[in-house]
């Protein structure tokens, strides 16, 4: 399943998963990548729907389990 994970989430969701599993909030992503909060909420929603999670903290648990982020 990791590699299927690895295939499937992007490079930017990975890093917004990343970034929340070292607590960073959305507003905090925002600042410190340029990126809009617009795209970073996509990001996060896609990752939680290709990793079947419930919410952003499941989905940095499941990812960092996986070690699809550390």
């Amino acid at each position: 399943m990791k590699d299927k994970m690895l295939q499937e989430l992007d490079p930017l969701e990975l890093r917004c998963l990343s970034l929340a599993a070292r607590g960073r909030t959305r507003e905090d992503i925002t600042r410190e990548t340029d990126i809009s909060h617009d795209r970073i909420d996509e990001a996060f929603a896609s990752a939680m729907r290709k990793l079947q999670a419930g919410n952003v903290a499941e989905a940095v648990f499941r990812a960092a389990r996986m070690k699809l982020i550390s």
